[in-house]
């Protein structure tokens, strides 16, 4: 006789076993109904209406928390059920989360109590060192042999959801309204910074947790626990809000200080764990997906996207930290680049694009922009970026003597002081002048440092740049009615052009120069004929002036083809060769 078959639900429930969260469920939410309402008398402290007392509660939940915990040893240690195990350690973090959100309407109710500041510090010491002590004691006694690398930093999230309510806590610390709402805003930036410990237990691979006590190997241990962990983070972040910063009866229930860009450093905290996985462990589609999802945290740090972005409590919070410190957008992008620059060191796929991205966005949405305004980039423009990324590539240049990194990083810095010169009214009508000698003078830099076939290019392009600059520049003084100026300035350039293919033995630098000459001349010649016509002179006088000089001028070129001056020149060498 054939054996029956086991319907797929009954057996996903068999494995899976979902009771342990079901009576976790029904214990927390029976424990609620319990302690808020009934018979006043037997459940609540006297004189109350609307809650026990605080140590009820509190040893009412961490029971249930001890039976979880102590179940799922014993499960282990008799039946090695490590399905069900892994199960009820979930739902220990969840009743340790459950009883740190609790410990917000306890505090609340102790704080408003003669002797309850005494009772809030008893609360907190005796919150984090149950939580801690509790999941000592299951890794302990599981057993899961778990480093402290590890360790350390679980245990360090613990005591973040039990301590960090003391701070909120007006009574106990005495802070105003806005440093309260500033340090819950904080809550996800230091569990970020909890999250980036974890770095060095990373960097020890995967084998350093593949003799772990349990039938699961790396990633499932130990990252499950910090998964649930980060979803925690995001939620109680909120919660703060909701417990300590609760909206006024005045207030739409909404209007809390609250937004989707408090998260962004934890995220980001979580991406840069991720890529240094992906790097420890080799997996070039994770450094891709990090690479390729990371911009993402744009998204939430743009300030209107949540439902309460109009509400005044939260535009009013937001406007303190784009005025005290930036704009979420722009600290996203800081992080950002941060995050790519890591990448491009590693040698990461995109590492390099998206860091010269990162920084482009920062100079192009302004530090204090909000709202509308962040994607304004003509009025945000700034030559910051523009800066770094051309110390960048000097930087690269150097350590790789490539010429066409150092030319792209000189043109980033000439570029970046066209932008800075609009800061000096004094300098900004000079800008296109200035901006043509500073590329010329990077470009000569680049030709005389570097011997490749850039650099020869470069070389071969610099005599004919030197002219425009040249002549540029003389345009520019003529038009501010500078023109002795500009003749001191034609002959000066004229000079160190004929200097430079002296020196660097480049003959483009004197056929610049002897071209510099001839019209210069020629400019002289006709300066010098319109200037004469001007003059008031006797009559006659100036035919008599112009048949002189063309007489002189016809007696030079006769003198020129009797071979004068090859004989001149062979005078002068013989003189020097007898001196």
């Amino acid at each position: 006789m054939s054996r029956s078959k086991v319907p797929k639900l009954l057996s996903l429930i068999y494995v899976h076993n979902p009771f342990y969260l079901i009576s976790t469920c029904l214990f927390v939410y029976g424990l609620k109904l319990l302690f808020r309402s009934g018979d006043t008398s037997v459940l609540f402290a006297p004189g109350s209406v609307a809650y026990m007392e605080p140590w009820g509660l509190m040893t009412s939940l961490a029971g249930i928390t001890v039976l979880m915990a102590v179940t799922a040893i014993l499960i282990v240690r008799f039946g090695k059920v490590w399905e069900d195990a892994r199960s009820l350690l979930l739902i220990v973090l969840l009743m340790l989360l459950a009883i740190s959100i609790s410990f917000d309407e306890l505090i609340t109710l102790l704080s408003d109590r003669d002797n309850g500041r005494g009772h809030l510090y008893q609360m907190f010491v005796a919150g984090v060192l149950f939580s801690v002590g509790l999941a000592e004691f299951l890794i302990r006694g599981l057993p899961i042999r778990l480093n402290a690398g590890y360790r350390l930093p679980l245990y360090g999230f613990l005591t973040l959801f039990f301590l960090w309510p003391a701070l909120l806590l007006r009574e106990l610390t005495l802070f105003d309204v806005e440093t309260t709402r500033w340090l819950i805003a904080a809550f996800p930036l230091v569990a970020g910074l909890l999250t980036v410990t974890l770095i060095p237990a990373v960097r020890k691979g995967a084998a350093a947790v593949a003799n772990n006590g349990t039938p699961w190997n790396w990633p499932l241990i130990p990252w499950t626990p910090f998964v649930f962990i980060a979803l925690a983070v995001c939620f109680r972040s909120y919660s703060l809000t909701m417990s300590f910063d609760a909206p006024l009866g005045s207030r739409h229930f909404w209007d809390t200080t609250f937004g989707l860009y408090q998260l962004v450093p934890f995220l980001l905290a979580i991406l840069v764990v991720l890529l240094e996985i992906g790097l420890v462990e080799k997996l070039p589609k994770l450094q891709r997906g990090v690479m390729l999802t990371a911009p993402l945290l744009i998204i939430p740090a743009y300030p209107w996207l949540v439902p309460w972005s109009r509400l005044p409590a939260y535009t009013s919070f937001t406007n303190s930290v784009v005025s005290d410190f930036a704009s979420p957008v722009f600290l996203t992008i800081i992080g950002l680049a941060l995050l790519y620059a890591r990448a491009w060191r590693k040698g990461v796929r995109y590492g390099q694009v998206g860091f010269y991205a990162m920084v482009f966005l920062a100079g192009s949405i302004g530090p204090q922009a909000f709202g509308s305004r962040i994607w304004q980039l003509q009025a945000n423009l700034s030559y910051w970026p523009l800066l770094v990324l051309g110390v960048v590539q000097l930087m690269i240049a150097y350590r790789r003597r490539e010429s066409t990194s150092a030319f792209i990083g000189m043109m980033l810095l000439v570029c970046a002081a066209n932008f800075s010169v609009r800061d000096f009214p004094q300098l900004d009508t000079w800008r296109a002048m200035i901006t043509l000698h500073l590329a010329f003078a990077s470009m000569l830099v680049i030709g005389i440092s570097f011997k490749d076939d850039f650099a020869d290019t470069i070389s071969g392009v610099c005599p004919p740049f030197l002219s425009i600059t040249m002549f540029s520049g003389i345009v520019s003084l003529i038009g501010r009615d500078l023109g002795w100026l500009a003749v001191g300035y034609g002959i000066g350039f004229t000079a160190f052009a004929f200097l430079l293919g002296r020196l660097l033995k480049n003959h483009g630098y004197l056929t610049v120069a002897v071209i510099h000459c001839g019209l210069g001349g020629m400019a002289g010649i006709g300066v010098g004929i319109i200037s004469f016509g001007r003059v008031h002179l006797p009559s006659g006088t100036k035919p008599v002036i112009l048949a002189v000089v063309s007489f002189a001028t016809a007696v030079l070129i006769s003198m020129l083809k009797s071979g004068l001056s090859r004989r001149i020149r062979m005078w002068w060498l013989l003189r020097r060769r007898s001196t």
